[in-house]
């Protein structure tokens, strides 16, 4: 096998893969209801996330092809939708890659900061259990 040949495999299976993720997103990106423009005057709402936005935060996670950060999260949310989660434990973040987001994010580091460690939500043993089990996947 010469370069060309791998190079042309390596080509075909990374397509291949493309193609796989284009079908599993592609039924979620069409149950969105379009992108809204966003624009500086619109509501942000910038909160810790609830174990009730597992599902939310999941697919925010899918869409921006990053694993979902360790617990707790900051979420930035517009319209009533999280666009960005920035992790207090290690500062990753997922943002949606169809809205703009770079202020949300400047906004949610900067939060984060103000917060420090001793400002992390305090929570029972039961939400640690419940976002443990969302970070495994069940």
């Amino acid at each position: 096998m010469n370069y060309s040949d791998f190079y042309m495999a390596i080509i075909r299976q990374r397509a291949n893969a493309v193609d796989a993720r284009a079908q599993r997103l592609g039924p979620m990106l069409a149950a969105l209801e379009g992108p809204a423009p966003v624009r500086s005057h619109d509501p942000l709402t910038v909160r810790f996330a609830a174990a009730a936005d597992a599902p939310a935060l999941a697919r925010l996670a899918e869409l921006d092809c990053a694993p979902l950060p360790p617990a707790p999260l900051l979420v930035g949310e517009r319209d009533g939708r999280p666009i960005v989660a920035l992790s207090l434990s290690d500062g990753a973040v997922v943002a949606n890659p169809f809205v703009p987001t770079r202020d949300v994010v400047a906004l949610l580091e900067l939060r984060a900061r103000q917060l420090g460690r001793e400002g992390r939500p305090r929570r029972g043993r039961r939400h640690a259990i419940a976002w443990r089990l969302l970070r495994a996947g069940g």
